[in-house]
Protein backbone atom coordinates (compact mmCIF):
# COMPACT_ATOMS: atom_id res chain seq x y z
CA UNK A 1 0.00 0.00 0.00
CA UNK A 2 1.38 2.99 -1.26
CA UNK A 3 1.72 6.34 1.74
CA UNK A 4 -0.10 9.22 2.44
CA UNK A 5 1.66 12.29 1.80
CA UNK A 6 1.49 13.42 5.89
CA UNK A 7 2.33 9.64 6.59
CA UNK A 8 5.61 9.74 4.20
CA UNK A 9 6.73 13.37 6.15
CA UNK A 10 6.35 11.98 9.26
CA UNK A 11 8.82 9.15 8.24
CA UNK A 12 10.88 11.22 6.35
CA UNK A 13 11.08 13.67 9.26
CA UNK A 14 12.31 10.83 11.80
CA UNK A 15 15.06 9.53 9.59
CA UNK A 16 16.39 12.99 9.08
CA UNK A 17 18.91 14.62 10.72
CA UNK A 18 19.67 17.92 12.90
CA UNK A 19 16.54 20.14 13.29
CA UNK A 20 14.03 18.39 11.30
CA UNK A 21 14.45 15.13 13.49
CA UNK A 22 14.15 17.17 16.49
CA UNK A 23 11.09 18.56 15.27
CA UNK A 24 9.35 15.90 13.71
CA UNK A 25 10.00 13.88 17.43
CA UNK A 26 8.67 16.66 19.80
CA UNK A 27 5.44 16.73 17.47
CA UNK A 28 4.93 13.11 17.39
CA UNK A 29 5.66 13.06 21.01
CA UNK A 30 3.13 15.82 21.30
CA UNK A 31 0.45 13.36 19.38
CA UNK A 32 1.39 10.32 21.76
CA UNK A 33 1.34 12.13 24.82
CA UNK A 34 -2.52 13.42 24.41
CA UNK A 35 -3.38 9.39 23.02
CA UNK A 36 -1.26 8.46 26.27
CA UNK A 37 -3.80 10.97 28.38
CA UNK A 38 -7.14 9.43 26.61
CA UNK A 39 -5.76 5.81 27.42
CA UNK A 40 -5.28 6.69 30.79
CA UNK A 41 -8.41 8.43 31.22
CA UNK A 42 -10.41 5.20 29.06
CA UNK A 43 -8.68 2.85 31.32
CA UNK A 44 -8.96 4.29 34.67
CA UNK A 45 -12.25 6.24 34.55
CA UNK A 46 -12.46 9.71 36.48
CA UNK A 47 -11.47 7.85 39.59
CA UNK A 48 -8.10 7.22 38.69
CA UNK A 49 -4.82 8.80 39.61
CA UNK A 50 -3.87 12.27 40.39
CA UNK A 51 -3.18 14.94 37.84
CA UNK A 52 0.41 14.95 38.44
CA UNK A 53 0.56 11.28 38.75
CA UNK A 54 -1.45 11.16 34.93
CA UNK A 55 0.77 13.64 33.31
CA UNK A 56 3.79 12.09 34.59
CA UNK A 57 2.75 8.36 33.52
CA UNK A 58 1.69 9.86 29.94
CA UNK A 59 5.29 11.70 29.25
CA UNK A 60 6.84 8.49 30.44
CA UNK A 61 4.64 6.49 28.18
CA UNK A 62 4.87 8.64 25.39
CA UNK A 63 8.47 9.08 25.13
CA UNK A 64 8.94 5.17 25.88
CA UNK A 65 6.51 4.66 22.57
CA UNK A 66 8.65 7.13 20.60
CA UNK A 67 11.27 5.43 20.59
CA UNK A 68 9.79 2.19 19.85
CA UNK A 69 8.19 3.95 16.68
CA UNK A 70 11.37 5.56 16.10
CA UNK A 71 13.34 1.83 16.06
CA UNK A 72 10.46 0.32 13.85
CA UNK A 73 9.48 3.13 11.59
CA UNK A 74 10.82 1.45 8.78
CA UNK A 75 8.37 -1.28 9.55
CA UNK A 76 5.07 0.64 9.05
CA UNK A 77 3.63 -0.29 5.52
CA UNK A 78 0.58 2.59 5.35
CA UNK A 79 -2.18 -0.40 6.46
CA UNK A 80 -3.23 2.93 8.73
CA UNK A 81 -2.28 6.42 9.11
CA UNK A 82 0.95 6.73 10.95
CA UNK A 83 0.20 8.21 13.41
CA UNK A 84 -2.35 5.58 14.02
CA UNK A 85 0.09 3.43 14.12
CA UNK A 86 1.94 5.10 16.33
CA UNK A 87 -0.33 5.54 19.35
CA UNK A 88 -0.71 1.62 19.27
CA UNK A 89 2.65 1.64 21.02
CA UNK A 90 1.47 4.23 23.78
CA UNK A 91 -1.20 1.35 24.79
CA UNK A 92 1.18 -1.18 25.67
CA UNK A 93 3.39 1.81 27.49
CA UNK A 94 0.67 2.97 29.37
CA UNK A 95 -0.90 0.22 30.60
CA UNK A 96 2.55 -1.69 32.09
CA UNK A 97 3.32 1.81 33.69
CA UNK A 98 0.21 1.82 35.64
CA UNK A 99 0.62 -1.73 36.69
CA UNK A 100 3.67 -0.45 37.85
CA UNK A 101 2.36 2.63 39.44
CA UNK A 102 -0.51 0.70 41.67
CA UNK A 103 1.53 -2.27 42.51
CA UNK A 104 4.06 0.02 44.74
CA UNK A 105 4.04 -1.04 48.52
CA UNK A 106 2.28 0.53 50.94
CA UNK A 107 3.78 1.27 54.38
CA UNK A 108 0.03 0.85 56.40
CA UNK A 109 -1.13 -3.12 57.09
CA UNK A 110 -4.09 -3.41 54.72
CA UNK A 111 -6.11 -3.60 57.84
CA UNK A 112 -4.93 -0.51 59.27
CA UNK A 113 -7.62 1.40 61.28
CA UNK A 114 -10.43 -1.11 60.71
CA UNK A 115 -11.69 -1.45 64.59
CA UNK A 116 -11.55 2.70 64.93
CA UNK A 117 -14.27 2.22 61.52
CA UNK A 118 -16.21 -0.04 62.95
CA UNK A 119 -16.77 1.45 66.29
CA UNK A 120 -17.23 5.52 64.71
CA UNK A 121 -20.82 5.14 65.49
CA UNK A 122 -20.67 4.19 69.18
CA UNK A 123 -18.20 6.00 71.87
CA UNK A 124 -18.59 3.47 74.95
CA UNK A 125 -15.84 1.72 76.13
CA UNK A 126 -18.12 -1.59 75.06
CA UNK A 127 -18.31 -0.61 72.09
CA UNK A 128 -14.65 -0.06 71.27
CA UNK A 129 -13.80 -3.44 72.30
CA UNK A 130 -16.40 -5.13 70.57
CA UNK A 131 -15.50 -3.52 67.69
CA UNK A 132 -11.55 -4.31 67.74
CA UNK A 133 -12.45 -7.84 68.48
CA UNK A 134 -14.86 -7.96 65.07
CA UNK A 135 -11.71 -6.50 63.80
CA UNK A 136 -8.83 -8.78 64.52
CA UNK A 137 -11.45 -11.66 63.76
CA UNK A 138 -12.27 -10.16 60.40
CA UNK A 139 -8.17 -10.01 59.66
CA UNK A 140 -8.05 -13.61 61.43
CA UNK A 141 -10.60 -15.03 58.64
CA UNK A 142 -9.42 -12.71 55.78
CA UNK A 143 -6.15 -14.78 56.52
CA UNK A 144 -6.97 -18.11 57.17
CA UNK A 145 -10.15 -18.51 54.60
CA UNK A 146 -9.50 -16.46 51.90
CA UNK A 147 -7.22 -16.59 48.86
CA UNK A 148 -4.45 -14.12 48.03
CA UNK A 149 -6.44 -13.01 45.69
CA UNK A 150 -9.73 -12.75 47.53
CA UNK A 151 -7.51 -10.58 50.07
CA UNK A 152 -6.39 -8.18 47.82
CA UNK A 153 -9.35 -7.62 46.55
CA UNK A 154 -11.32 -7.84 49.73
CA UNK A 155 -8.75 -5.18 51.51
CA UNK A 156 -8.33 -3.16 48.43
CA UNK A 157 -12.61 -2.35 47.81
CA UNK A 158 -12.54 -1.54 51.77
CA UNK A 159 -9.47 0.73 51.34
CA UNK A 160 -11.39 2.49 49.18
CA UNK A 161 -9.83 1.64 45.78
CA UNK A 162 -11.90 2.30 42.86
CA UNK A 163 -12.88 -1.47 41.00
CA UNK A 164 -11.29 -0.34 37.86
CA UNK A 165 -8.03 0.72 39.39
CA UNK A 166 -7.94 -2.50 41.45
CA UNK A 167 -8.69 -4.76 38.37
CA UNK A 168 -5.94 -2.80 36.51
CA UNK A 169 -3.40 -3.39 39.28
CA UNK A 170 -4.35 -7.07 39.52
CA UNK A 171 -4.81 -8.18 36.16
CA UNK A 172 -8.42 -8.60 36.31
CA UNK A 173 -11.60 -7.30 34.55
CA UNK A 174 -14.10 -5.12 36.91
CA UNK A 175 -16.63 -7.85 36.59
CA UNK A 176 -14.19 -10.70 37.72
CA UNK A 177 -13.42 -8.27 40.85
CA UNK A 178 -17.01 -8.29 41.96
CA UNK A 179 -17.45 -11.38 41.46
CA UNK A 180 -14.10 -12.24 43.37
CA UNK A 181 -15.80 -9.97 46.35
CA UNK A 182 -18.69 -12.17 46.17
CA UNK A 183 -17.13 -15.15 46.56
CA UNK A 184 -14.81 -13.67 49.70
CA UNK A 185 -17.51 -12.10 51.46
CA UNK A 186 -19.68 -15.29 51.70
CA UNK A 187 -16.38 -16.70 53.19
CA UNK A 188 -15.88 -14.30 55.47
CA UNK A 189 -19.45 -14.22 56.87
CA UNK A 190 -19.65 -18.28 57.02
CA UNK A 191 -16.25 -18.08 59.18
CA UNK A 192 -17.75 -14.95 61.41
CA UNK A 193 -21.10 -17.22 61.83
CA UNK A 194 -19.88 -19.93 63.19
CA UNK A 195 -17.55 -17.55 65.22
CA UNK A 196 -20.72 -16.17 66.74
CA UNK A 197 -20.13 -12.65 65.04
CA UNK A 198 -22.97 -13.06 63.18
CA UNK A 199 -26.43 -14.37 63.71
Amino acid sequence: MSLTAEDRQWIDGLASTGEGRERTCQELHAVLFRAARFELGRTLGPAGLSRPDLDDIACQSASDALLLVIRKAAEFRGDSRFTTWATRFVAFEVKAKVRRHLSRPTDLPLWHGLGQNLAASGHGPDIQAEAGELADAIRAAAGNRLTARQQAVFWGLLGGEPPGVLGLRLGLTVNAVYQTMFRARQRLRAELSAQGFLE
